[in-house]
């Protein structure tokens, strides 16, 4: 008896343990599926989550680029409204300026000067005209000076016509710009 064959429960052992092996393996195995599915889904969940927040922002953007689309439409027509406005201000302002214009050339055109024509180009007047005298057209400039309605006048030019005369005086063509105030310095004017 000193012969014991300790093989069999060798060979148990080692199909004992590559069995447990087997098992702690396979429970590994099925641990980390769950854990990888688990994963899956909570990451699927996440885009999913984060996609319908991406729908929504998408729709929510459009919406306001409609809204802004629509402010952007209706400031243009607010824009082309001022400006008609504003067109039928300067109409209504400018109604009875050429009237005013006439009636102050009237009042301030001394004896001896004669227009022959006016020319308005915005809010400058070219006039041209006669005179019997130089003294005649320095008095014509200090009389616009003195006017409410214009400013700045200057003379251009003054040249002597022999060509014609009137009660044995030479003329004399001259030619002048004046500018005409605006409304807000009118109103400054006639406040102080």
């Amino acid at each position: 008896m000193a012969h014991v064959n300790l093989l069999p429960w060798r060979e148990i052992a080692r199909q004992r343990a590559k069995k447990e092996f087997g098992i702690h393996a396979g429970i590994a195995i099925v641990v980390a599926s769950v854990v990888v599915g688990i994963a899956f889904l909570v990451i699927a969940d996440m885009q999913q989550r984060q996609q319908s927040r991406n729908t929504f922002l998408f729709g929510q953007i459009q919406i306001l680029d409609a809204q802004i689309a629509e402010i952007q439409d209706i400031n243009k027509q607010k824009d082309q409204i001022m400006n008609r406005v504003q067109l039928i201000k300067s109409l209504h302002e400018d109604r009875n300026t050429a009237i005013m214009i006439l009636n102050e050339f009237s009042e301030r055109t001394p004896d001896g000067v004669f227009l022959t024509g006016i020319e308005k180009r915005g809010r400058s007047l070219t006039i041209s005209g006669n005179t019997v005298s130089n003294n005649r057209v320095s008095e014509f400039l200090r009389n616009l000076k003195e006017s409410p309605i214009f400013v700045d006048p200057e003379i251009r030019q003054v040249v002597t016509d022999r060509t014609g005369t009137v009660s044995g005086s030479d003329f004399a063509a001259f030619n002048l710009i004046v500018r005409i105030r605006s409304n807000d310095a009118k109103t400054e004017g006639a406040q102080l």
